[in-house]
């Protein structure tokens, strides 16, 4: 015979040393029901004829737990009901094998311990029992060759015997459920959270001991307690408060929210709790469990956060101020420098030295690179504050005008440039086109000896687009990758590649303006792919992305 494996099997020692079930106790059992040595040994005559025929009972009583849909689920659910039946008939002629010592107490409990598991209440297991004496009854009537009192003494072996299977079995089965219900007591009390059970009418049924340390009240004392008693607030207030939350909670099983708790001693915190429904096996609601905890700490830390980000909003704000100001007003006397050295340049060429001529020209570049510098600052404190409202944006066509705005510059560096279809995002159609210029720009002017290969692609990753722009160039070193987004960082002199230093820092500021990110993949000499994301257009638009 297979006993059951070897988990199950030492659960079942386990649980028969919880119960107390050692030898003696066992034959305390059986002397109870009066089993005896004989009565074991009319039992294993039946052995070989059951043998035979336990199968078909077996059979028929799956047929049987077939009809009623809690047993049929719960047979469903099995992995192997051929595997399920086995067991069965192991079970069963077990009963005639003669042998009723610690072991055969441990596959019973082990039995117990399985419809506990599986969720098979007694009444199926004590049911199964039923049927299994309605069954082998009539069929040891039915032995001629015996007589009718050792029938009938058969017969009472069977039930004594289904009766000490059926005390282990439940038994095992009731612990399991103490168990857990244990278990679950101990987490309940330990909960990092305040729990209390309610009744329809808001009183505190049960509270846990978390209660104590957090709302600072003795949880044996808040049993019986009206919630009003304990939300600081009017009774009135409290009513039409949990005659809210209750009508929620009962229309959708759930409400979370914030709500003041007072303390015994008059003072009272804001708390963030949750509150459950609970039915009843009839569907009726019965119960709420509301669970909360002090948000004291966390408001402190949410108000700290919100001075800093308005603190910070400020100083960008001040910042986009100041670049904005300092560089429209550098314009005119920058102007006027320039205009005077072109000037000086132009009328006192052929009269004075060589060096002063060098000098005059250093002063005119100088100049234009200032006048440059000064109107790519001016363009980037205006990404934040002059941006257009953000709408659904083609960026196929945001995409061309880049390319139509660099014709010149792809025709001298005989460029080719491709794109996959390009989806329709939420984003500013200005500021889109420039993103697309300054990284194609970008890809063009730091070229490689062989002709520029530039693709630009999209795809669908998640809640957001994210888009690619490859190029076959330079590439560029993993160590200065952090930099190459900062404003007026230059991996590169002037002469060598020339231009501000802001063209990345802008992309940078437009991706996070339209609430995306950016970032490279590159190594030198094997060109690089700049990526970026962008929202696809709402739905609520009724507009696909």
């Amino acid at each position: 015979m297979i006993k059951p494996i070897h988990t199950h099997h030492q659960q079942a020692i386990q649980m028969a040393e919880a119960l107390g079930i050692s030898p003696e106790e066992l034959e305390a059992r059986k002397g109870f029901l009066h089993f005896t040595a004989d009565e074991a040994r009319l039992l294993q005559d039946l052995l070989e004829p059951f043998q035979r025929e336990v199968p078909l009972f077996v059979e028929f009583l799956h047929d049987r737990l077939g009809r009623y849909p809690e047993t049929r689920q719960i047979l469903e659910q099995v992995p192997s009901p051929l595997w399920l039946q086995k067991r069965h008939i192991e079970y069963f002629i077990e009963m005639t094998e003669g042998q009723y010592g610690l072991e055969y107490a441990w596959n019973r409990i082990a039995v117990g311990l399985a419809h506990q598991k599986i969720g098979m209440e007694p009444k199926w297991f004590m049911g199964s029992f039923s049927l299994f004496l309605e069954w082998i009854i009539p069929r040891i009537l039915k032995d001629r060759t015996a007589t009718p009192e050792k029938n009938i003494a058969t017969i009472l072996a069977v039930i004594k015997l289904s009766f000490l299977d059926a005390s282990l079995a439940l038994d095992a089965y009731f612990q399991a459920d103490r168990s857990m219900l244990d278990l679950l007591s101990r987490v309940f009390d330990t909960d990092v959270e305040v729990v209390w059970i309610l009744d329809t009418d808001g009183r505190i049924l049960h509270a846990n001991k978390t209660s104590g340390r957090i709302a600072g009240r003795d949880p044996s004392a808040l049993r019986g307690t009206m919630l009003q008693d304990v939300l600081g607030m009017t009774p009135d207030e409290v009513s039409l408060f949990f005659a809210d939350i209750g009508a929620h909670a009962r229309e959708h099983e759930f409400w979370e929210g914030e709500f003041a708790v007072a303390r015994p001693d008059g003072s009272s915190f804001p708390a963030w709790g949750t509150l459950n429904t609970v039915h009843a096996a009839s569907g009726e609601l019965s119960h709420f469990i509301l669970e909360f905890r002090d948000r004291t700490e966390d408001k402190k830390v949410q108000e700290e956060l919100e001075r800093r980000t308005q603190d910070l909003l400020r100083s960008n704000k001040d910042l986009e101020q100041f670049a904005y100001v300092a560089s429209h007003d550098l314009q005119e006397p920058l102007r006027m420098v320039t205009s005077y050295t072109q000037l000086l340049a132009r009328r006192y060429k052929d009269q004075i030295s060589e060096e002063a001529n060098e000098f005059i020209g250093f002063a005119v570049d100088g100049a234009a690179r200032m006048q440059a510098l000064i109107n790519a600052l001016l363009a980037y404190s205006r990404v934040g504050t002059h941006g257009r409202e953000l709408v659904p944006v083609e960026t196929q066509t945001a995409f061309e005008q880049a390319k139509s705005n660099l014709k010149i510059a792809i025709q001298e560096s005989q460029a080719t440039i491709t794109s996959t279809p390009l989806p329709t995002v939420t984003g500013d159609p200005i500021q889109l086109m420039q993103l697309f210029q300054n990284l194609i720009g970008n890809a063009l002017k730091f070229r490689g000896t062989d002709s520029p290969v530039i693709r630009v692609g999209a795809s669908r990753e998640g809640p957001e687009w994210v888009f690619s722009v490859s190029d076959n160039g330079i590439g560029i070193d993993p160590k200065f990758w952090s930099r190459i987004f900062v404003i007026f960082q230059r991996l590169h002199s002037k002469e060598e590649y020339p231009g501000t230093g802001i063209g990345l820092a802008m992309c940078k500021k437009i991706v996070e303006r339209h609430g995306g990110r950016i970032w490279l993949e590159s190594d030198a000499g094997k060109g690089s792919t700049f990526f970026f994301t962008m929202k696809p257009v709402s739905r609520k638009k009724g507009k696909s992305a």
